[in-house]
């Protein structure tokens, strides 16, 4: 009995000794895993050669993974950067040749007393070209973080004032009902880059709302926020599309024989991001589009 006792004893023992040794290699494991995962995210993880008799086969896979995962990163980067200064060395060095031509179109214009079907098509051409190239430099700069917002407290009133002497007789020229409802309320916002943000919005309702239609422009104030609607009964915006309107360079394939970049949206939630606001879009094709803009409020 005594025999039997000392071996059930001697079992529990050994069986600690193997579940601590287990349990202590198994956590050594796992801190080491969860190193590796930490460094790749911080872009710091070595690429030491890899040794069977040193690491387990997962710490090889997961080394493998993570370092294969870090080296496309850092490739995608420089890609990224590469282009960016590409888009930008072009978009500058475009803007003296466009502003020349533009000019003589003009001067052409005002020879021929606007005559000139032909001169009109060139002067047209011209504006879409430097609409094109101003709207690369506009994202390049962004991306590089050359553009910089400083939100203060501004009257809406202000930034509503700017948007209709700016959209006012284009949509008189298009026959277009623009309304765009006093505001007493105040945000915090950049003025300027505001008007910018809005203003493509407000661009994008006179382009797609057919003559005799209209736009509202309101705002709201929130507990956190104040909202500014934009509001119109233009073509409207497939439900399936409304995620990815506001993705760089998306334009939906209902508007592609109408002048754009795809990046005039891409623009305003960005710019909108970096004030800590945001913005959202309600639409049904054929129906119209609401797009909310959501500004802080002076905490």
């Amino acid at each position: 009995m005594l025999i039997i006792l000392s071996l059930i004893i001697m079992c529990i023992f050994t069986g600690a000794l193997w579940y601590a040794f287990f349990t202590h290699r198994d956590k050594r494991l796992l801190n080491r895993l969860q190193k590796m995962a930490d460094d790749a995210a911080a872009g710091t993880l070595q690429r030491s050669e890899i040794s069977e008799t040193k690491y387990s086969a997962l710490e090889n896979s997961l080394r493998k993974v993570l370092s294969d995962s870090q080296l496309s990163a850092e490739t995608r980067r420089q890609q990224k950067k590469i282009i960016q200064t590409l888009i930008s060395d072009i978009a500058h060095q475009t803007l003296t040749p466009i502003s020349n031509i533009k000019l003589y179109a003009e001067l052409l214009k005002e020879q021929t007393d606007g005559q000139s079907a032909e001169i009109d098509t060139i002067c047209e051409q011209t504006e879409k070209l430097d609409f094109l190239i101003q709207s690369l430099v506009k994202l390049s700069h962004m991306e590089n973080g050359i553009i910089s917002v400083h939100p203060k407290e501004t009257s809406i009133g202000l930034l509503f004032d700017a948007l209709c002497q700016e959209f006012q007789a284009k949509t008189e020229e298009k026959e277009i009902s623009l309304e765009i409802i006093p505001s007493s309320l105040s945000a915090v916002f950049d003025l300027r880059w505001t008007r910018e943000a809005v203003g493509n919005i407000l661009d994008n309702a006179i382009k797609y709302t057919k003559p005799g239609g209209w736009i509202r422009v309101s705002s709201e104030k929130y507990s956190f926020f104040t909202r500014l609607d934009i509001a119109d009964n233009g073509i409207g915006i497939a439900e399936e599309e409304l995620h990815r309107i506001f993705l760089r360079f998306y334009r939906s394939i209902d508007v592609a024989d109408e002048p754009g970049t795809g990046i005039g949206l891409y623009l305003s939630r960005e710019i909108l991001r970096m004030q800590k606001g945001y913005i959202k879009a309600s639409s049904k094709k054929g129906a119209g589009s609401v797009f909310s803009i959501f500004l802080p409020n002076v905490s």
